[in-house]
């Protein structure tokens, strides 16, 4: 197979959660929620096949937003990539899973399901809503089930970083495939200091992972960290 070329495309602002870090909604909550008209996304499609072919590249999509299920012609587009043989993922929310639309999912070419993961349970759910941890964690097996890879991503800050050592060990109990994170940035709206970790702490806390990443790697696990 040809070299992917990545895309992360955003299809819509449409999402059920308001999480505190959230970059959409920081500095404007009352903004008119934006979704791409499905006219528009068959010509990006296509450019997309053109500029892979030129480039001899295979295209990879990453699909997000808000939460890409919820945009009103999701399962058109699927159809569409599927039609292309596009493989694809999704950044997206656990509350619409189900077994019966991971596996619709997958057949319709997605191969990885990310999800957000924020802390453990009360840390989370403070940055998202109440119930989010515990449906989080339980569409873990829903994914892998269906065929699909599962990813966890976190944004740590000042606030979680003291639960990174159990969300570890929990990623790698539940089998999760991937588990990454990225730091977090405040954006124009948001307080710099708010989540703010000090560069020695953040060295200490890379060291933490590092150190938890290859115990369980010695151990036979197959996440990649």
């Amino acid at each position: 197979m040809k070299p992917y070329f990545a895309f992360q495309w955003h299809i819509t602002d449409t999402c059920d959660q308001r999480c505190k870090h959230c970059y959409i909604f920081a500095e404007d909550n009352c903004k008119k929620l934006m979704e791409m008209p499905f006219e528009k996304m068959e010509q990006i499609i296509a450019d997309i096949l053109k500029m892979c072919e030129k480039l001899d590249r295979t295209p990879y999509l990453y699909i997000t937003g808000g939460d890409p299920i919820l945009h009103k012609d999701f399962w058109k587009l699927a159809e569409k990539l599927k039609n292309n043989n596009i493989h694809w993922a999704i950044l997206g929310n656990p509350f619409h899973l189900n077994d019966e639309v991971c596996q619709k999912l997958h057949d319709h070419g997605c191969v990885k399901y990310q999800l957000s993961l924020d802390g453990m349970q009360e840390i989370h759910d403070i940055f998202r809503k109440p119930g989010s941890f515990d449906t989080t964690i339980e569409k873990i097996n829903c994914i892998k089930k269906s065929g699909m890879y599962c990813a966890i991503m976190s944004t740590v800050s000042s606030a979680n970083i003291a639960d990174f050592p159990q969300m570890i060990d929990l990623c790698a109990e539940k089998e999760v495939d991937v588990f990454a994170f990225g730091r977090y940035c405040p954006t124009s709206g948001q307080k710099s200091e708010e989540y703010h970790i000090p560069p020695n702490e953040y060295r200490n806390f890379l060291d933490m992972c590092y150190h938890k990443f290859q115990e369980h790697k010695k151990n036979g696990c197959k996440t990649t960290f």
